[in-house]
């Protein structure tokens, strides 16, 4: 009986080993982790991360500033697709000297059945030309819950194609329940976003301790 045990601790140890070398490494591969450069930490994103249907200190990007303990400069609009999003980066986010920005877009491209091609080209645009300015990219897989294969596999070949770091799935378990989503099914509500926030600061707490901080993020 022991001797199982013993198997099963060091199973246990190897995996948890295997799976912190992997996250590891894909943070290591992160684009512009150690350029330091910047001083904002900005949310490019719709109608989720611009709070719709919640009070503003509910939506993801407030509650997220709290867990981090970081300010974060929320660009959300309400009906942004991934080609509105392109439109007004110039203007919402590269101007605002950003650091670190979290692209939260794609949901209305599928809502309005934009070809998936166009979609994964705007997110490669977005993506680089925020590379460019030597900011680190957090790309938030937007599978709505609902959307799988596909859709999924557009943020998984932009973030290997281009170093952005990928959250997968962040809507999973928050869409697909009654309790944690409004009446309309596409927008997360008040203890959905909270969750969505928790999620999103539990997977940037590794990358943020190995990325170069900013003067300006610095305490």
């Amino acid at each position: 009986m022991k001797k199982i045990r013993w198997l099963y601790l060091l199973t246990c140890f190897f995996a948890s080993l295997l799976i912190f070398t992997s996250c590891s490494g894909e943070i290591n591969n992160v684009k512009n982790l150690q350029a330091g450069v910047g001083e904002q930490i900005i949310i490019l994103g719709d109608s989720i991360a611009s709070g719709y249907g919640v009070a503003e200190a509910e939506a993801f990007p407030a509650v997220l500033s709290q867990k981090l303990d970081l300010p974060i400069l929320n660009k959300g609009v309400s009906g942004d697709t991934t080609a509105m999003g392109l439109s007004r980066l110039e203007k919402d986010v590269l101007a605002e000297n950003p650091w670190l920005v979290i692209v939260e877009l794609g949901g209305n491209d599928y809502l309005r059945k934009i070809p998936k091609l166009e979609t994964e080209e705007n997110l490669r645009k977005i993506v680089t030309s925020i590379q460019e300015k030597q900011a680190i990219v957090v790309l938030l897989g937007m599978n709505l819950g609902i959307v799988k294969d596909e859709y999924e596999e557009i943020y998984d070949r932009v973030a290997a194609d281009t170093g952005a770091y990928l959250i997968p799935q962040v809507l999973k378990g928050i869409l697909d329940e009654s309790r944690h989503r409004q009446d309309d099914v596409i927008h997360p509500n008040a203890t959905g976003h909270k969750i969505l926030a928790e999620r999103i600061a539990k997977d940037l707490q590794p990358l943020l301790a190995k990325a170069k901080l900013p003067p300006a993020l610095k305490k």
